[in-house]
């Protein structure tokens, strides 16, 4: 047998033209095997070499034997079904490599995060200087896209509060910080964050309490949006220091 010779095969109803020495080019695998002539082999009605396999995925197999390469499209999806079939094959490199690639996909796959900062403030006076007015400040987000803020920006407390909670879905978290909400503002921007909503809204009513005054409350509503792969505790949004 010529490893040069020419050979039709007919994987799940596809046909394939390839040689015996590209077939053969992993001895040990099961296509190896079966070129050499260690193991059976069927033939279709126009003696075509048949494998009941996934025709469609085996010309990612047969570029591999070729180029030792994995080319994938970058929109390919079909990883556990390209392992199986390099499985069945017994293609130890390519098992290898499809393994690999298909962890740097999962860790390279864009995430969409969102952060909401609430301010409210409520006073007497429209303008409501600090000094006449309460400030509450609420940020509500995922846990670990929280946590991977500046520690010394959402306040060590803060942060405590976050870590004796389970899980990772959303929660809220007041902040105590003066000047908070610009300040968020200043770190997210300056991290490719992205501000896409912001809304002010105010009431008043007349408080019989404070001798009939007029009290005004007023909240800010900031939404920010950022894409990255996922977040790890570990990594910080942006350099610390100032705050």
């Amino acid at each position: 047998m010529s490893g040069s010779e020419i050979i039709h095969l007919n994987v799940g109803g596809t046909v394939y033209t390839t040689t015996r020495s590209t077939l053969c080019r992993y001895p040990d695998s099961m296509l190896g095997a079966m070129f050499r002539g260690d193991i059976p082999s069927r033939l279709d009605l126009n003696g075509h070499y048949f494998i009941d396999r996934d025709g469609e995925i085996f010309k990612y197999i047969l570029n591999f034997l070729r180029s030792s390469k994995l080319s994938l499209p970058n929109d390919f999806k079909d990883y556990d079904l390209l392992l199986s079939e390099a499985d069945f094959y017994q293609i130890s490199p390519l098992i290898e490599l499809v393994i690999q690639t298909q962890d740097d996909s999962s860790q390279n796959k864009s995430h969409t995060h969102y952060l909401e900062i609430i301010e409210v403030r409520i006073g007497t006076t429209a303008t409501m200087p600090s000094k006449n007015s309460r400030v509450k400040t609420i940020m509500i987000g995922r846990k670990d896209v929280i946590l991977s803020l500046p520690i010394q920006l959402i306040g060590e407390d803060a942060i405590e509060r976050l870590d004796t909670t389970n899980g990772m879905d959303y929660v809220e978290l007041e902040l105590n910080s003066a000047n908070i909400r610009l300040r968020l503002a200043e770190t997210l921007k300056n991290s490719n964050w992205e501000l896409v909503h912001s809304n002010l809204s105010s009431s008043s009513s007349v408080k019989s309490a404070n001798g009939g005054s007029l009290c005004i409350e007023q909240t800010y509503r900031d939404r920010w949006m950022l894409n990255l792969p996922k977040i790890k505790k570990s990594w910080r949004l942006a350099d610390t220091k100032g705050y």
